[in-house]
């Protein structure tokens, strides 16, 4: 059987959006062409007409941290508690069936609660176990004595690596692992995401105990607790994972957070904070070792110091690795032009996280002017300065920090609006809608050695984002609309809205 795609709005993975059709048979893509001369249809030829929706390519979400979504999941839904008294009386009900076992909790609002709840507050219910729960905004930690004892960790440590005993105790949960992965699945597939670059911490282990997914999952080592084990690396290189699971390199982190004033910057910090000491021999010599060892690796910065030594480190390197398999640099808040072309010339991957602008609920209450000295603000978000360069660009969200959106990544990395006010974040250095849509797709896929997907040409496999809006407009409202309505794997409806 055939399925023929037919809309005013195809967008191919490689060429402006224009009117077309395509042909699927079983699970690849047999033919594409831009215009409506598909034949007749007959008892082995099905039309669907989608057209006036958008149809792309599946996209690629290029970093994720499933243990994250999986530690703001976890356990009691708090989200319809409007205080902590209602938010006590279910963890109070849920500890007379636990018996001692952890209880883990999360989707309480802080904003919307008038007194913000204790430490006393849980262990005045004298469970003997472990209760610890993180708010929805992921600004606080609510923790009993116990916990805190258990995890490490306190009340402002929000960061996935600094509760990451509490996210192996839930990686090794089998029943809530199976729950929390299947709502993950869901979310991504109703967001078009066919695939994703996972971060995971220290080891692979928890992918033998995970259901088997539709999603195909390209797996990088970030150390947390211990240091990066690179003879572990050559055996993921070798081994065999469950169907859609493949191992891709080694993460490791370069800086902290310019808006803490913990990223490596060029300029002096408005408030005379002292820049952070990194020991850039050490990373030298890991990436070294991996490179050696054909493993990539991708450094996470933010400030435009840091990035500039990454990209020289990775350049240093990466003429090591084999063909088709890239070094990367993810989140690159900041960048100057000279780091986008070294990155350009060695080739080095960029992955950007499009929607962070919207971190800032306005321009006026954005901290990117403020931090710094103001030369050094064009620096930040400047995505157009990598696209010049040809670096070959890839875009994530750091999920949990954001769930994938790929109409508000347009909104924030194409038309540089905040979430709130009219005035927005140097447009002249934003990307245009056509390469933005590439890094979800064909450059996604294409920096993860993954040539058989990513665009809708013949050959590829029928990974389809059928949208509702023309996700090209210039009509901001139209875009904050723009659903998914159906989502193919392998020429498979996944998701149907």
């Amino acid at each position: 059987m055939e399925t023929i795609i037919r809309t005013n709005l195809l967008f191919d993975g490689i060429h402006p959006v224009q009117k077309g059709h395509i042909v699927i048979e079983d699970d690849q893509i047999t033919a594409k062409f831009f215009n409506w001369e598909y034949g007749e249809i007959s008892n082995n030829r099905q039309l669907l007409e989608y057209d006036d929706y958008f149809v792309m390519p599946g996209l690629f979400d290029n970093h994720v941290f499933f243990s994250g979504y999986l530690r703001m999941n976890a356990g009691l839904d708090l989200s319809q508690c409007l205080d902590k008294d209602a938010a006590l009386k279910k963890i109070k009900a849920a500890a007379t069936k636990k018996q001692g076992e952890p209880i883990y909790f999360h989707g309480f609002d802080l904003t919307q609660w008038s007194e913000k709840p204790t430490q006393q507050d849980l262990d005045n219910l004298n469970y003997a176990g472990a209760i610890s729960g993180i708010d929805k905004n992921r600004s606080y930690c609510w923790l009993n004595r116990a916990a805190k004892m258990r995890y490490g960790f306190k009340e402002t440590d929000t960061s996935a690596e600094a509760a990451e005993k509490l996210i192996n105790e839930l990686l090794r949960n089998e029943a809530e692992l199976a729950c929390v992965y299947q709502k993950y699945e869901r979310a991504l597939l109703s967001r078009g995401v066919v695939a994703t670059k996972e971060i995971v911490f220290d080891n692979a282990d928890y992918f033998k105990r995970r259901p088997q997914g539709k999603l195909q999952t390209r797996f990088y080592v970030q150390a947390v607790a211990k240091p990066l084990n690179i003879a572990q690396l050559i055996q993921y290189q070798q081994a065999e994972f469950a169907k859609n699971i493949t191992f891709g390199g080694a993460k490791i982190m370069v800086d902290g957070v310019v808006a803490d004033e913990t990223g490596a910057t060029f300029g002096n910090y408005s408030s005379e904070q002292i820049q952070p000491q990194i020991d850039y021999t050490a990373i030298y010599n890991l990436v070294k070792a991996c490179n050696s060892q054909n493993i990539p690796c991708c450094l996470t910065t933010e400030g435009d110091k840091a990035a500039a030594k990454a990209a020289e480190i990775l350049a240093r390197n990466g003429k090591r690795l084999p063909k088709g398999v890239y070094n990367s640099i993810s989140d690159l808040e900041m960048v100057t032009k000279q780091t986008a072309q070294k990155m350009a010339d060695n080739k080095i991957v960029a992955e950007i996280y499009p929607q962070v602008l919207g971190l800032n609920d306005s321009y006026e209450k954005s901290y990117m002017e403020n931090v710094l000295p103001q030369k050094y603000a064009e620096r930040f978000f400047n995505y157009g300065t990598l696209k010049d360069a040809k670096v070959l660009l890839t875009s994530g969200t750091d999920l949990p920090l954001f769930m994938t959106d790929l109409p508000e990544s347009i909104i924030r990395s194409v038309w540089r609006k905040f979430p709130h006010g009219q005035k927005r974040w140097q447009e002249k250095r934003g990307l245009d809608c056509l390469t933005l849509l590439q890094t979800f797709t064909q450059n996604a896929f294409a920096a993860n050695g993954m040539l058989d997907c990513g665009t809708l040409c013949k050959g590829q496999k029928a990974h389809l984002a059928i949208f509702d809006q023309d996700l090209t407009t210039h009509d901001i409202m139209a875009l904050t609309k723009a659903k998914v309505v159906a989502t193919y794997i392998d020429g498979q409806v996944v998701y149907q809205s």
